[in-house]
């Protein structure tokens, strides 16, 4: 699984709360204490999503988050609550669906620095910012610079860039393949099977001399301003993004790819071209 040694990757982990599965959490934190590799890992500060509850709450949460930020991982606010109260997609447009994007100001700011506090009062001292479904909106982004937040951990360019006074570190990796840039994989430990634990250390074991840590000091000599092309690249990506998943909800389409997929671009195209007919036999053909 070794990637392209021009690319360059972050690794971060979403939904760390008290009430995680932790035998999935410590068997990947053991992947990677194994190759001295620090993730960046997302805090609720004050869990109401039943959906992230997989059992009972560890009372020494807060000591183990500590102990990882000592052994140099990074910590990401992530959200406040982890519970979606809009239907708006945010800047992004990746989800249709908010604990922030939508709602006014005041209520963004109030449960930012809610959740900020919340940390605070346990010894964790964050200015990073990680959105639940990747979806925040202008007023967001202003709220985050108020309550003192400097680095984002999203967008869909491959360089880190600049909106405002925001750093944002891109996070657009679907699976383990991309072309060269700098990326964050994003991984759910509460969702990952045995399968996707053995994928990540055959992963990091391949290209752990690519892999950085989150700190956006270092980072920062990759950043570039957003501009309208940065804006128009996003919404390209984005575009493909959505096209690939609709493919892959579509048993017809995902056998077409597949079927004239190959290693060579001149041929892969070639095929497509030529068996796009096949299409419209679908059926017949697996029958």
């Amino acid at each position: 699984m070794e990637m392209k040694k021009n690319s360059q990757y972050i690794i971060r982990l979403d939904d760390i709360t008290p009430t995680m599965d932790w035998e999935r959490f410590n068997r990947i934190r053991e992947v990677f204490q194994k190759y001295h590799i620090c993730p960046l890992i997302g805090v609720v500060p004050d869990n109401r999503d039943e959906n992230l509850n997989r059992q009972e709450s560890r009372q020494d949460f807060w000591e183990i988050i500590c102990s990882l930020q000592q052994q140099g991982w990074s910590i990401a606010q992530h959200g406040t609550y982890h519970c979606y109260e809009t239907e708006d997609s945010g800047i992004l447009g990746i989800n249709p669906f908010s604990e922030f994007a939508g709602l006014p100001y005041e209520k963004q700011y109030q449960k930012l620095q809610t959740g900020k506090n919340i940390l605070e009062e346990h010894h964790i001292n964050s200015d990073i910012f990680m959105a639940p479904g990747h979806t925040y909106d202008k007023n967001t982004l202003k709220a985050l610079e108020e309550c003192g937040f400097q680095t984002v951990t999203d967008g869909l360019y491959f360089n880190p860039y600049y909106a405002g006074k925001i750093l944002f570190i891109p996070c657009r990796l679907q699976g383990y393949k991309k072309s060269s840039g700098l990326d964050t994989i994003c991984l759910h430990t509460n969702s990952m099977s045995d399968a996707d634990i053995q994928e990540l250390e055959e992963f990091i074991k391949a290209n752990h001399d690519v892999i950085l840590p989150f700190i956006p000091e270092q980072i920062k000599k990759y950043a570039v301003k957003r501009t309208v092309f940065v804006e128009l690249y996003e919404k390209i990506a984005l575009c493909r993004r959505k096209i690939k998943n609709w493919i892959a909800n579509s048993k017809r389409l995902a056998w077409y790819m597949e079927y004239t997929n190959h290693n060579s671009s001149l041929k892969k195209w070639a095929s497509r071209i030529y068996s796009l007919p096949m299409l419209l036999f679908y059926r017949a053909n697996k029958q």
